[in-house]
């Protein structure tokens, strides 16, 4: 397989058909063979259901099940570590990154420029289309306390839009523990510490009202994780 989509989801029966399609249609374009892998992280709605049925009438697309929630991390190291390609992304569910950015990530990759790529929102473009000023405090205090306490280097860790070769997802996501939002912070900072060379990529986002973040159930947990990927650095537990 050359290329494998991770699609970590959870109770995303309503809107992930057409996201499976915008996959679908990208792949009957691509020169090789890839795979759509949605992880689905123990939906209790019709998730897992909808998933099997485009697998029936597609063969490249396959489900990956957890037993029960973990949380969007728990779901993406999952997935990621099921997938067969020689390169593996994961993908928000919503489709708020178009596929056609594989392509140029890609040419990172199979050109020796990167070992992972990382997407690059506008922060501009962001501020403009994010109307809730609690979700814009949030992401502020994130950015601010992962760039203090472990990742000083990265612009935007939480962009939807990751790729790895092979041989680094499976050295990342091998260690990686972190199963709330904070998980793209500890991956990317296990990628640096372990020595692979990351690229950020611009990517173009539609905007998605309907997002699952919520500020006053996520955004504890998450600061708590950044702090909890810096006390396992020091206690050698990435070691």
């Amino acid at each position: 397989m050359d290329v494998s989509i991770v699609v970590p989801a959870y109770n995303e029966e309503r809107r992930l058909q057409p996201t499976l399609d915008g996959w679908a249609a990208w792949m009957d374009d691509f020169p090789g063979t890839a795979e759509v892998v949605v992880s689905d992280d123990g939906s209790t709605d019709g998730t897992a259901a909808l998933v099997e049925r485009a697998a029936a009438a597609d063969r490249r697309i396959r489900l990956n099940c957890l037993p029960e929630n973990r949380g969007k991390g728990g779901a993406v190291r999952s997935g990621m570590l099921a997938a067969t390609g020689d390169y593996r992304f994961y993908v928000d569910a919503d489709l708020n990154i178009a596929p056609f950015h594989v392509d140029a990530a890609l040419g990172l990759l199979r050109g020796g420029v990167a070992d992972v790529v990382t997407g690059k929102r506008s922060l501009k473009g962001y501020a403009e289309t994010e109307n809730s000023p609690a979700r814009l405090a949030a992401g502020a205090a994130v950015q601010v306390t992962r760039r203090i306490l472990v990742l000083p280097v990265i612009t935007d860790t939480q962009a939807g839009f990751k790729g790895f070769t092979a041989e680094w997802a499976q050295k990342v996501f091998d260690k990686a523990t972190i199963n709330s939002f904070a998980f793209d912070i500890e991956v990317l900072y296990l990628a640096r510490r372990m020595g692979a060379t990351i690229a950020e990529m611009p990517v173009a986002v539609e905007f998605r009202g309907d997002s699952t973040f919520d500020v006053a159930k996520h955004l504890p947990p998450f600061i708590e994780d950044i702090w909890r990927i810096r006390m396992n650095a020091w206690r050698g537990a990435y070691s």
